[in-house]
């Protein structure tokens, strides 16, 4: 089994990492500091190390080089957790031998896709490693050691300059694609035969890139990234374009690739073989590293960070090429696309609106200027997609299976939740994280849909998470308003305890925004969810994270107010002597909660300001390159103008995001008046 090493300095996110990789089956090891961290790394010998850039004593950079320095673990992957958007420390740190960075906060789909990603290569490297020592080997598959050289840490490369050359492409697209689980492909095989599969598929699907004008090409693992640009030559043939037909070529040679694997391992029970793309356009940065042995350049910059992501969100949709609209906007004509969705990306305003490639029609154009036919292969090319995504898409429903066994293995299994939940059928997990888990449910006595939130109560440190989880309740249960979520019961067991909500199907109210977002229907979700506001400020309570996120759906088309995890009683001196320590959502933070002060009624009608601001300009007001920027603009700067469409709004706007209480609205219910005059 893997084991992790996490280093961080705090608790919260250090607990966090611990948690979420034990669930996913990793074995963990943790360290508040960089000096303990190295010395748990000496005597442990874990697989992988995370550490965040600023541990006390000795920090991220300082053990990342003794980490290299020490012989016995020089070839341990090492991932750099680094504060969003620090593009400097991101870096330093693969030119200091780091093999990813991780930018905080991340999600759980981020920190497994980053820590699958090592996870692989370390399948790779360990089965390298004897291949470079033997040399009866290494002349055999000379072709094959230098692919698997490419896939080892920047480590091996000797050292590195502080100083790098560094080159933005504007405009660029990148191609970011991978073996879906490669490292079950090489537990399957010896060194050698993993080496040469390795190198035989890039040998199928590089020609394809180049073909395509493709170029910086980069291998780590069993991934690789390309780039491709706009050029004055070929300014009828966009980079995006480009990529995609040669995202779909590269299909066509998995497929072909699939038959010298099934002869060149006829017995050996090899996983089914598949592959993703993700294509992302925009700035991306050639970063030039000098090694002892040769000029390395490495893309870089947030393109690519996009890049990869959609390229792991294949696994999870089971598609095989996944584009961002932004890139499939520049790509013209003839572009046949699939099923569509929205990814959640931080740093990011809004989602990402992502879609799935199924074929390209190209033109006689675009062969006369060196691109593939394939409008003449859309068969092919169907076939070939098609049996690549169900192979995906079967993987997908494996791991889910697997991760579900080993959830019941760890007493986490729904159906024996649901046996001591009485009166509710579990029929869905909806989300978990830490102690707490959500379901969804059905009400026995009128089959009615609900929202099941447990508590696993078990364990010395549950009393704290307890004490909380009821004081949610107790906030909810005050509240009897028609835009407030409903709460049906609280309840406990042996092990758990829990709370029956209201069931929104369509969701949250980000899923609204969009063309549908009218000035007409942004006052109506304003009014109904200052209605909501009124009620629990009325009761003495504050809210404290006003979000589009929390703002729920219903069937009818009106809204609800839901989330009060972090809510507080005004009346309770306990809470107001805490009231600094939640921020909230910080886009959508107050003042107050930016400056570390009390939260008030008034701090909820300026997150909903910002959040009236978002919904009528299409971006929300306030986007820093830093947390700390953000809170800043939160304090001091000025409310930004809206669209001349809505500037009859901008007087309501800047009075719910005043900087200044005093000039606040006092209340949802005086900004309520407001708009019924504008009606």
């Amino acid at each position: 089994m893997t084991t992790i090493l996490i280093v961080e300095a705090d608790d919260a996110i250090r607990n966090t990492l611990v948690q979420l990789l034990k669930l996913e089956g990793f074995d963990t090891l943790s360290a508040s500091d960089g000096d303990l961290g190295l010395a748990r790394a000496k005597a442990f010998k874990p697989d992988l190390i995370i550490s965040a850039v600023g541990t006390p004593v000795v920090n991220g950079w300082k053990l990342l080089a003794d980490v290299r320095a020490d012989e016995t673990l020089a070839c341990l992957p090492f991932i750099l957790l680094t504060a969003q958007h620090d593009h400097q420390s991101m870096r330093r740190g693969m030119a200091d031998g780091a093999d990813g960075c991780l930018s905080k906060p991340f999600t759980r789909t981020e920190l497994l896709a980053a820590v699958n990603a090592q996870v692989r290569k370390l399948g790779l490297v360990k089965k390298a490693i004897p291949l470079r020592l033997a040399s009866s080997e290494a002349h055999k598959h000379a072709a094959a050691s230098r692919r698997v050289d490419c896939a080892l840490p920047q480590s091996f490369a000797a050292s590195m300059p502080e100083d790098t050359i560094t080159e933005e492409l504007r405009g660029a697209t990148v191609l970011f694609s991978d073996i879906h689980d490669f490292t079950a492909l090489a537990e399957k095989l010896s060194s050698s035969e993993a080496a040469e599969l390795l190198a035989k598929y890039f040998e199928a699907v590089c020609p394809p890139i180049l073909k395509n004008g493709g170029e910086h090409l980069k291998f780590a693992g069993s991934g690789l990234v390309a780039i491709f640009t706009d050029t004055a030559n070929d300014a009828h043939l966009p980079s995006t374009r480009r990529a995609i037909s040669a995202a779909l070529t590269m299909v066509l040679a998995v497929h072909e690739f699939r038959g010298w694997l099934a002869q060149r391992f006829p017995a050996s029970g090899l996983p089914p073989f598949a592959t993703g793309v993700g294509l992302h356009c925009g700035e991306v940065t050639l970063s030039r590293l000098s090694t002892l042995q040769s000029m390395q350049t490495i893309p870089i910059g947030d393109t690519v960070s996009l890049a990869a992501r959609l390229e792991s969100a294949t696994r999870e949709l089971g598609w095989t090429l996944a584009t961002s609209s932004a890139a499939l906007s520049k790509a013209g004509d003839g572009v046949q696309t699939g099923r569509r969705t929205s990814l959640t990306v931080p740093g990011k305003a809004q989602p990402v609106d992502v879609l799935e490639i199924t074929g390209l029609v190209t033109s006689l154009e675009d062969r006369a200027h060196g691109m593939a036919e394939l409008t003449a292969r859309t068969l092919e090319i169907t076939a070939a997609l098609n049996m690549n995504t169900e192979i995906t898409a079967r993987a997908v429903k494996n791991t889910l299976d697997s991760k579900q066994l080993f959830r019941k293995a760890q007493g986490f299994e729904p159906a024996a939740v649901m046996v001591r939940l009485k009166g509710y059928r579990i029929t869905e997990e909806i989300s978990t994280g830490g102690r707490t888990e959500v379901y969804l449910a059905k009400r026995e006595i009128d089959d009615l849909n609900v929202v099941l939130k447990t508590l696993d109560t078990r364990g010395d440190d549950a009393s704290e998470h307890l004490v909380q989880f009821i004081q949610e309740y107790t906030l909810l249960s005050k509240i009897t308003h028609p835009h407030v979520i409903r709460v049906y019961e609280q309840g406990f067991t042996n092990n758990h305890a829990y709370i029956a909500m209201e069931y929104f199907e369509r969701g949250d109210l980000r899923k609204l925004f969009g063309p549908e977002m009218t000035q007409k229907r942004v006052l109506g979700v304003i009014r109904q969810t200052a209605g909501a506001l009124d009620a629990i400020h009325k009761k003495g309570l504050v809210h404290r994270d006003i979000k589009p996120e929390n703002i729920m759906q219903r069937v009818d088309g009106s809204v609800a107010l839901a989330d009060f995890g972090i809510s507080i009683s005004t009346m309770s001196a306990t809470s107001m002597q805490h009231a600094q320590v939640a921020v909230g959502t910080p886009y959508y933070a107050s003042p107050e909660q930016a400056g570390g002060t009390a939260s008030t009624p008034q701090s909820d009608l300026y997150s909903l300001g910002v959040m009236m601001f978002e919904m009528l300009a299409g971006k929300r007001p306030f986007i820093a390159e830093s947390l700390e920027s953000l809170l800043a603009m939160h304090l001091y700067a000025e409310t930004p103008a809206l669209p001349p469409a809505h500037a009859d709004l901008q007087s309501v706007v800047n009075k719910l995001m005043h900087k200044n209480l005093a000039l606040r609205y006092a209340s949802a219910q005086d900004l309520l008046t407001d708009i019924d005059q504008l009606q």
